[in-house]
Formats: C-alpha cells, structure tokens, sequence
C-alpha cells in the first residue's frame, strides 16, 4: 500500500496540505480506472459525510473530499476495487496492506475466491438501494 498518511494528517489553520490535493486526485484516478465502480454515472463517495453511501459524480466526490475529508478507517480503498492483501517482508508478516494499483485489475478479475465472489454479488445487489 502507498503511504496514505496524507489522507488524515492536519494541517494549520484548516487548509487542506498540497500532498492531500494530489492524493485526493490520485484517488479519484484509481477509482474511475475501474468501469464497474461506476453507477448511473457515479462512484461512492468516501467522505465523512456520504461514507461510500452515496453515488455522485467524481468532480463531486473530489469536492467532498476536498472540504469534508475522507471517512475515519479508509486507507484501504475496498469500495472502489483495491483489494485488501497481507503481505511477507522478509519474514514479517505486514497485516493491513492493500496491494497496489497495478495489481488490482489483475485481483479483480479473479473470480476462484468464492468468499469474494459473494461479497461482490451482495454488492451489486444493494446498489440499487443506496440513494
């Protein structure tokens, strides 16, 4: 996983550090590189106020993003197709990673995990009943 410490680190006065505007943009690129986040035109929205509930236009997610900051516990971006992994580095175990972008597609589009499979069909059932 990248280093998302820039997705809760303050900043004086309230303004919002030049680090998170381009991993606010760095983000709305991996979502929107994912055709199946998209709905009616849409992708969820992680601020602290939608909170992946809502759908909205990705120039409206990044204005959320941009005034509200992202829900608490989000460094793994699951609700847009990042898949949470564990990774061994040199005989340690690193809980909590999530694997990079260029390994998503390929994750993705494994469909052997039937536990995946379930979560991801319960998913596409309930997006039609987020509003």
């Amino acid at each position: 996983m990248d280093d998302r410490l820039w997705m809760y680190r303050d900043s004086p006065q309230g303004l919002r550090r030049i680090d998170y505007c381009n991993g606010v943009q760095g983000f709305i690129n991996f979502a929107t590189s994912i055709p199946r986040n998209f709905t009616s035109g849409g992708i969820r929205c992680p601020c602290k106020k939608c909170q992946n509930k809502k759908y909205l236009h990705p120039d409206v997610v990044m204005m959320h993003l941009l005034h509200k900051g992202f829900m608490e516990n989000y460094q793994c971006w699951y609700a847009h197709g990042e898949v949470f992994v564990s990774k061994r580095r040199m005989g340690e175990t690193m809980v909590g990673s999530t694997s990079s972008a260029s390994n998503v597609h390929e994750a993705a589009n494994d469909n052997t995990n039937p536990y995946r499979n379930m979560v991801m069909d319960a998913m596409r059932m309930n997006q039609g009943n987020v509003s």
